[in-house]
């Protein structure tokens, strides 16, 4: 049986979303746009699932919207809100921490006239608050900074970072997939403009995304002339998909109190076996404890990845949305880790059902490494 240390790259999915996925398939099977009854039934189900979602997130249920997936929800957020701002306004402010989709985004936008402006992070990931204040200025069109990092589980100031785009009039996109259903997500509480999560992560389908706008926010369409979503997105949505994903973050935000005290408590565990060797990337008491990266001394964390996977044990060397494109370097670079040294990195992630077996299984396969390094 394989143990599975992948969490925060996709997570199993739960019985219950599967059966809701399956009943909603073959009952409620009408377009949401469709005027007969059948399509009434589905655009009641959509808008009943949208006001669970605001409710999982506080906030208005109105500012909720569907995507294919959390990358392409960032993407939309990100330039629809571009799209509502001034001509004068070219700079957008960030973190080389984002995720690869948010990154892939503002080099885009960079060809077409962008000014990308990154936030400096300390050796544990979390961003200099002063030099943030510096870079916002009156020519900034948008503000994008993630709450969990996927690599190390840096969790940044957002609800300061927040406050402080709020002073001056600018609007805040926060990427919240490694957050949601893990730690507490009150996004009224953080104040930020737009949000996006992922079902996949919290034991959904793969295949859904969620955005969040605040309806007071002004944005455009990137779709012109699509009717869907307000605008938002083109297309028939996934109803089966985001039927099962809302069932799926319903269980989620019910355990996340009891789910962060069990991955605290693994973090724990981990922390008192783990070789002295093995560095721990990241602060633990500004960090998600549901991820554990580390840097070997020894071997190329594509190995390690190699041999736990000889061993039945499912681990990461980054961001699944970054392999074969540099993994986990730009983290690591923006930490001040040499690339070398960046190469030796590897992560383990948590839910509810990884055991202390399965990290000690882990940590064994480590320390058998170790010791045929020496020869």
């Amino acid at each position: 049986m394989v143990i599975y240390l992948d969490y925060a790259a996709t997570s199993p999915m739960r019985q219950s979303a599967i059966d809701a996925y399956a009943e909603t398939a073959a009952q409620v099977f009408g377009n949401t746009q469709s005027l007969h009854d059948a399509g009434s039934v589905a655009f009641n189900l959509l808008k009943g699932c949208r006001q669970m979602w605001g409710g999982f997130l506080n906030v208005r249920a109105e500012g909720v919207y569907f995507t294919g997936n959390a990358s392409e929800g960032n993407q939309l957020a990100i330039r629809s809100l571009l799209r509502g701002r001034g001509p004068e306004q070219r700079e957008i402010v960030t973190t080389k921490l984002e995720h690869a989709s948010v990154l892939t985004a503002l080099h885009e936008l960079e060809k077409e006239g962008y000014q990308i402006c990154y936030v400096p992070v300390n050796s544990d990931g979390i961003l200099d608050f002063k030099q943030y204040q510096k870079l916002v200025t009156d020519r900034t069109a948008l503000i994008a900074i993630q709450l969990v990092n996927s690599e190390m589980g840096a969790i940044q100031p957002v609800m300061e970072c927040a406050a402080y785009a709020k002073e001056k009039a600018v609007p805040f996109h926060c990427d919240i997939v490694q957050g949601f259903g893990k730690i507490p997500v009150d996004l009224s509480l953080l104040g930020v403009s737009s949000a996006v999560c992922s079902g996949h992560k919290v034991g959904g389908p793969k295949g859904v995304g969620i955005v969040w706008i605040d309806p007071s926010v002004h944005w455009e369409s990137v779709y012109e002339g699509t009717t869907h979503q307000e605008g938002f997105r083109a297309g028939t949505v996934d109803l089966p998909g985001i039927a099962s994903a809302t069932i799926a973050a319903k269980e989620a935000v019910a355990e996340q109190k009891a789910a962060e005290a069990h991955a605290e408590s693994l973090q724990r565990y981990f922390m008192e076996l783990l070789p002295e060797e093995v560095e721990l990337t990241g602060d633990k008491a500004k960090k998600s404890p549901f991820i554990q990266g580390m840097l070997l001394p020894h071997v190329e964390g594509q190995w390690m990845m190699l041999e736990c996977n000889r061993q039945q044990i499912a681990i990461s060397t980054g961001t699944a949305c970054k392999i074969g494109a540099g993994e986990a370097m730009s983290a690591m670079s923006a930490m001040g880790i040499e690339k070398d040294v960046a190469r030796k990195f590897i992560r383990i992630s948590f839910s509810k059902k990884t055991t202390e077996q399965d990290l000690h299984a882990f940590l064994q396969v480590v320390q058998k490494s170790m010791s045929k390094s020496l020869y």
